[in-house]
């Protein structure tokens, strides 16, 4: 058959196809438009949004807005990531139609779109609720890949749960299917320059000890090293350090459901020039590491700043004239910026913090508590 004829057939068969999805529609009922919004009436009311469920067939995430933020509910509501709710609620209501799709049910499981309580279904309920309308938006979401000349944006398999039509819509819809994903993983966000010094102590009592003289400093030192021996990197010694500052949580539990006592493991504490006292306990339960933190603000921690010697300050020579003599007007040089916080910020730092981490205990990352868990041996090696 020549290829001109076969190209005809084939339009033949997809108006075919097209017009049987239109012949089934109610003929009241608009069609949609390529290009049209798949909830036009969402944008109207999406701040009034206070919750957005995702089911799959395993299990069930429940989004909640409080009073501050937004929490997670089965993770005993502790607070989710603010911005990935904020690409849920957005992506759907961003959703536009491309084109139509299959109406029979027996087709749905190509697009992924089979109810989420079949056998095998990849497909997620997400239900967008607000104080008036426990039904906002609701949409069976599908198989999605890249979009044909527009990698940024999504083709997406959707279809609503009270109408058999499927459709290939274009937009962007991240929609984590575990519940932990959505939860808000920064801990500890410090800058390393802050840190004055920084003990490790390990349950059978051996301690190590890393601190440096000045903010500006780029290197912490390895207190006490054996004669005979140094550090044996850099790298990993500012590691230790390193590590701390930055954390993020792998997963959360309430404080009560873990024993600290029982099997200490790891602890540190942390001190920074300008007042700044973090304290860091860890412990080991079901094969990971939890780690419960407080900190408190500390005055005599705060390393004093010398004072810029002004203009008139320095002595000149007979006859010397000095660069703003030399000038019309004067230029100021830019101002230094502080590595360090003022007291009044510290202690707001200290309270927001407590505030945050108070009664959780967080699953870290192995290789990051491996990173501060250091023993000395670790650390050096011989001259």
């Amino acid at each position: 058959m020549k290829s001109k004829t076969i190209g005809l057939l084939a339009g033949i068969t997809i108006v075919g196809i097209l017009l049987a999805v239109f012949a089934n529609r109610d003929p009241s009922t608009p069609i949609p438009q390529s290009g049209q919004l798949v909830f036009p009436d969402l944008m109207a009311v999406v701040n009034d949004v206070n919750e957005v469920v995702i089911q799959t067939k395993e299990q069930t995430i429940t989004l909640v807005r409080g009073e501050q933020n937004w929490v997670v509910k089965e993770k005993a509501s502790y607070p989710a990531d603010v911005e990935k709710v904020k690409q849920a609620i957005v992506g759907l209501t961003d959703l536009r139609i491309h084109e139509p799709k299959t109406k029979n049910p027996n087709l749905y499981e190509r697009l992924g779109l089979q109810d989420t309580d079949q056998e095998g279904s990849p497909a997620k309920m997400v239900t967008v609720k607000t104080a008036d309308n426990p039904e906002t938006a609701k949409l069976v979401v599908g198989n999605q890949k890249p979009a044909k000349g527009s990698p940024q944006m999504s083709d997406i398999y959707v279809r609503k749960p009270d109408d058999p039509q499927t459709w290939l819509v274009v937009g962007n819809l991240p929609l984590e299917t575990v519940p932990g994903e959505w939860l808000d993983k920064e801990v500890i966000a410090l800058t390393t320059k802050r840190v004055r010094q920084v003990t490790v102590t390990h349950p059978k009592g051996e301690t190590l000890h890393l601190s440096k003289a000045n903010p500006e400093d780029l290197d912490f030192h390895l207190d006490s090293i054996p004669d005979g021996f140094k550090a044996s990197s850099q790298f990993n010694v500012n590691n230790v350090v390193g590590t701390l500052v930055q954390l993020e949580l792998e997963d959360v539990k309430p404080q009560t459901e873990v024993d600290f006592v029982a099997t200490p493991g790891v602890a540190a504490v942390l001190e920074t020039f300008d007042g700044l006292r973090l304290h860091v306990h860890t412990t080991k339960q079901d094969e990971k590491v939890l780690a419960k933190f407080s900190a408190e603000f500390d005055a005599t921690l705060i390393q004093a700043s010398e004072p810029e010697p002004k203009p008139e300050d320095s002595p000149k020579a007979d006859g010397e004239e000095t660069e703003k003599d030399n000038k019309d007007t004067d230029v100021k040089p830019p101002k230094k910026e502080s590595l360090l916080n003022k007291p009044k910020e510290v202690q707001k730092e200290v309270e927001a913090l407590n505030q945050r981490v108070k009664n959780w205990a967080y699953v870290l990352p192995s290789f990051r508590v491996e990173n501060f868990s250091k023993l000395k041996k670790d650390l050096i090696s011989k001259e």
